[in-house]
């Protein structure tokens, strides 16, 4: 490839991670944390699954055709979705109760246990630089969930929990990377939730009320609108290097901030922005790092 296509290609891998966190990753998560006071965890992850499933089939199935559903590494794959699946319950669960800005920045931890976890997982040094930066980024992460005063809120761990889990996945998606395509990987990545959601919410299903648009309307977002967050996520790490685009998701704090004020009135105490900055400024230095491709 030569610079100016690579230039490019990268250009456009960031207006993916533009789009995906400034608009479709808001509207997701905030459809989601309407659902979530109202309707079973398993019924809203098995809407979400169906919308991605639907979307990584429109996508992928005419290029690919059945060969997307071959992998060469499938327990590798059903780990991450296993993964992805907890965590993506433990969020739901807990994001009911906390402002969705609170919730985005505790989520943003997981670049951090990301490189915890990469010394055991991957054999990776880390040095002084990158342990420096755990340090600042679970500071900040510690300012916002305020342990031991009366702030705290046991759904804090529950979105911690689900940071770490969160990370173990990307861990994971690192070892698998190159061993299937993008469609494989894509496919297996919602499974685990489409089966299990399809296993359960039937015995647990509550419907949305007669006339109740606003509820179907939510339920559609999270599937749909969470479909294509995920494609063009995928796309985006197609195009350009990892250390590129990741700070670029940092931008969604913005828009579940608005979106948390214009729908739910939360207004995040002056601590939720001030561990933001530090867990978003450690997230931002641990790409640089990464950029430089250099230990430590």
């Amino acid at each position: 490839m030569t610079g100016s296509l690579r230039t490019n290609a990268i250009g456009l891998g960031i207006v993916f991670i533009l789009l995906s966190s400034v608009i479709f990753a808001p509207l997701t998560q905030t459809a989601t944390k309407f659902l979530a006071g109202d309707f079973p965890v398993f019924q809203i992850i098995l809407f979400r699954s169906i919308g991605h499933a639907f979307w990584m089939l429109l996508f992928f199935l005419p290029q690919h055709g059945v060969s997307m559903f071959r992998a060469n590494r499938p327990w590798l794959h059903l780990a991450r979705s296993a993964l992805l699946f907890a965590s993506t319950m433990l969020w739901i669960s807990a994001v009911s109760a906390v402002p969705l800005a609170t919730a985005g920045a505790i989520n943003f931890t997981a670049p951090v246990f990301v490189v915890i976890l990469s010394i055991p997982m991957l054999r990776e040094k880390v040095g002084l630089h990158r342990w420096a930066a755990v340090i600042l980024g679970f500071t900040g992460a510690l300012i916002v969930i305020q342990p031991g005063s009366g702030g705290f809120q046991i759904e804090y761990l529950l979105l911690l929990g689900a940071a770490f889990l969160f990370a173990i996945y990307q861990i994971l998606t690192r070892l698998g990377a190159g061993s299937d395509s993008e469609a494989t990987s894509s496919f297996y990545t919602v499974l685990v939730g489409l089966v299990a959601g399809l296993l359960v919410a039937p015995w647990n299903y509550v419907p949305p009320a007669p006339g109740d648009w606003v509820a179907w309307g939510a339920f559609a977002a999270i599937g749909l609108l969470g479909g294509i967050r995920h494609y063009l996520v995928v796309k985006a790490y197609a195009r350009a290097p990892a250390s590129v685009v990741s700070p670029f998701f940092y931008c969604e704090l913005v828009g579940v901030t608005l979106l948390g004020f214009l729908v739910f009135g939360d207004i995040p105490p002056s601590t939720t922005w001030a561990g933001a900055a530090l867990i978003i400024l450690c997230g931002l230095y641990i790409a640089h790092r990464e950029r430089l491709k250099k230990p430590g």
